[in-house]
Formats: structure tokens, sequence, C-alpha cells
């Protein structure tokens, strides 16, 4: 668990929290939070899609399944 400076600790475990949290402020609340994780994982996915376009764009790089070799 984190802990904040100068608060006290709210949870004795993550089983605690989880049944505390849905005790106390219901389903919709354990996924507070998730939202910004999702935005930040669809970033890091348009940055690896657009360096894939770059690299086709700049160096003519060609994507294949890997298979070309054998």
């Amino acid at each position: 668990m984190m802990m904040t400076s100068g608060e006290a600790v709210k949870y004795k475990s993550s089983l605690n929290a989880f049944k505390q949290i849905l005790k106390n402020e219901g389903a919709k609340y354990l996924f507070k939070g998730a939202g910004s994780n999702n935005v930040r994982a669809l970033a890091g996915a348009i940055v690896l899609a657009g360096y894939d376009g770059l690299q086709l764009i700049v160096f003519g790089k060609k994507f294949g399944s890997g298979d070309e070799n054998l």
C-alpha cells in the first residue's frame, strides 16, 4: 500500500481495501483512476504506431511476419 505523508493508514491489506471501498463507496469507485491509465496506454500505442509509420516513410522499412529468412 502506498503511504502519504501526514495521513493515517486507511487499509490493512489489499482485500481489506477492496471490501471497504465496495462497502463505503460502491463498485464504481473500484475503477477510479482507470480512465487516465487507459489514456496513457492509448498514447503509448499511438507513439509506437507513429514510429513504425515514420520508419516506413523515411527509411522504406517494411514489416513482415519474420518468416522471410527461413
